[in-house]
């Protein structure tokens, strides 16, 4: 699956994917991110890979090949039949990348590049948040924290 995996990421991220060599930590946070779904979610996102996989077999442009083992030209020429064909072998392509770019959008070194530096916004909320809700936010921590009463109950 990794192999697959890189190879998509490959032909649906952008061109700072290679040219950074990026791949590794792409498949790192994917493969984060694939630990953390449910374990249906997981059977389907592997079995959507080897579709996608061996599914390349059938194109014409593949001659046989698997979607690993072709040339850039046929494996973007491949991705963009799946989409454009709709239904859903579109839908699986499209939910696949939508994971994998999102996994290269996580990357510290794409943030920055792309100015996205979400700390600053996520101070004014906190901020605003404690002002708005401090109370309500305090009794919450507390009976969280708080020990069982003498019926086993939290406060």
């Amino acid at each position: 699956m990794r192999r697959v995996t890189g190879r998509f990421a490959e032909v649906v991220c952008p061109p700072g994917m290679r040219t950074h060599h990026r791949t590794d930590r792409v498949l790192a946070e994917f493969e984060l991110m694939f630990g953390a779904l449910a374990p249906a979610a997981r059977k389907a996102l592997t079995a959507a890979v080897v579709i996608l996989d061996q599914g390349a077999r059938l194109y014409p442009r593949s001659r046989g090949r698997r979607f690993t083992r072709l040339d850039d030209q046929a494996a973007e020429a491949y991705v963009r039949a799946l989409l454009a064909r709709g239904g859903v072998a579109a839908q699986l392509v499209q939910r696949l990348r939508g994971l994998v770019v999102m996994c290269y959008y996580e990357l510290p070194a794409v943030q920055r590049e792309i100015g996205y530096d979400p700390a600053p916004y996520i101070a004014a909320v906190s901020r605003r948040r404690l002002e708005s809700y401090g109370p309500e936010i305090t009794a919450g921590e507390a009976a969280v924290t708080a020990g069982p009463d003498q019926n086993g109950q939290g406060s």
